[in-house]
């Protein structure tokens, strides 16, 4: 299916009305018809009804969808699972990329998400009890447990079965991880590593080692070198004992660029790229201080 795409402000609007029409079938249609990145943006422009509607009208796993993509904040996208019955909104969280899912819960209510990890299956409420101890801005916190692992001792046909029945769920398959029988990482092999070697060739044969990989507690700024430094589409994360237990994507590591130098071009400046700005005036008298510091300084250069 050819996605469609928003071409102006009136075919946003015309979406909205229907929701506010109560049409489901020609909303589902239309909305759905769309990339779900505009999907996530129209999403953004819902007030509290329309959001209330569609939650009616979408199917847990297709807002599990755009809550992948959103580029919202993830304390705003926590605020939505409270507007979610606790069933819909743990069949929303089940449906996301775990990574992506522990960053919203990360400021979930505490009750809220008791809830919600009574409700989920539990290998997946493990997996992100696990995830939520992890300390903020380490690899840690940042990866995703959906990846695909496979032993040396099985042949290219075996693993490419592997791959077909995980492809839905792994954020990529363009890498494929060889653990031991203790899950320590060994090897790794490219799709087309497989693609290229015969059915019968046994992995342990063609995967490469040793593997670069990251520790668990390593900082996510090293992270975002290293991937950038070797252009890998992503790293595998290890624990204290080299065992498999994350991936962290490209697209992750755009996310924590963005976030650092967003950071960063607020320390230079001396403003705060995430606040909103109310008051020019107060805005002005908060940031008087740095300003005064970066005149001194520039007045000492010029003498």
């Amino acid at each position: 299916m050819v996605e469609k795409q928003i071409e102006s402000e009136e075919e946003i609007n015309a979406i909205l009305n229907l929701l506010n029409q109560q049409k489901a079938h020609d909303f589902r249609e239309q909305y759905l018809d769309l990339h779900v990145y505009e999907q996530a943006q129209i999403f953004a422009e819902m007030d509290y009804i329309q959001r209330s509607r569609l939650y009616r009208y979408l199917t847990p796993e297709e807002v599990g969808e755009i809550f992948n993509v959103s580029e919202e904040e993830p304390v705003v996208l926590a605020n939505y699972f409270e507007e979610m019955t606790p069933r819909y909104a743990a069949q929303v969280i089940n449906s996301m990329y775990t990574d992506n899912a522990v960053d919203i819960l990360a400021y979930a209510k505490k009750k809220n998400l008791v809830k919600y990890m009574k409700l989920l299956p539990e290998e997946s409420a493990t997996e992100i009890r696990e995830m939520l101890h992890y300390e903020d801005k380490t690899a840690g916190a940042i990866m995703s447990t959906e990846y695909v692992d496979i032993v040396g001792n099985q042949t290219v046909r075996s693993a490419m079965h592997v791959i077909k029945s995980e492809a839905l769920e792994a954020e990529t398959i363009y890498y494929v991880y060889v653990i031991d029988d203790e899950e320590k990482l060994i090897g790794v092999l490219t799709l087309r590593d497989l693609l290229t070697n015969d059915d019968d060739t046994m992995i342990s044969d063609i995967m490469n080692t040793p593997v670069m990989s990251v520790e668990v507690s390593e900082d996510q700024e090293e992270v975002a070198q290293t991937i950038r430094d070797y252009n890998f589409l992503a790293i595998p994360v290890t624990d204290y004992d080299d065992k498999l237990i994350g991936i962290i994507n490209v697209d992750d590591i755009i996310d924590v660029i963005d976030e650092e130098s967003s950071e960063d071009y607020s320390g230079l400046a001396g403003v705060d790229t995430e606040q909103v700005i109310i008051n020019p005036f107060e805005n002005a008298k908060k940031r008087l201080p740095s300003l005064t510091v970066m005149l001194l300084l520039g007045l000492l250069t010029v003498l």
